[in-house]
């Protein structure tokens, strides 16, 4: 697997930002953060730092399965 060039791991954080409404409303109606940064190629900590540094609670699994409602299989 090629290492990503420092402008790509930019333009992947650039682009979480700049949809970070988007991101906040999907993480608090119970996505995980690591499926969130799957999708936008970064670190799972990188998107746990974003979110504390937005002020948005973050959850455990079993909160996030909760949020989900039940009989909705996790992300």
């Amino acid at each position: 697997m090629t290492r990503r060039t420092r402008a790509e791991v930019d333009a992947a954080r650039a682009e979480f930002i700049r949809q970070r409404e988007s991101v906040v409303k999907r993480y608090n109606d119970g996505e995980p953060a690591a499926s969130l940064a799957r999708e936008f190629a970064v670190t799972g900590t990188w998107v746990a730092e974003r979110l504390d540094e937005w002020g948005v609670p973050r959850r455990d699994r079993s909160a996030a399965a909760i949020v989900r409602g039940p009989g909705i299989p996790p992300l």
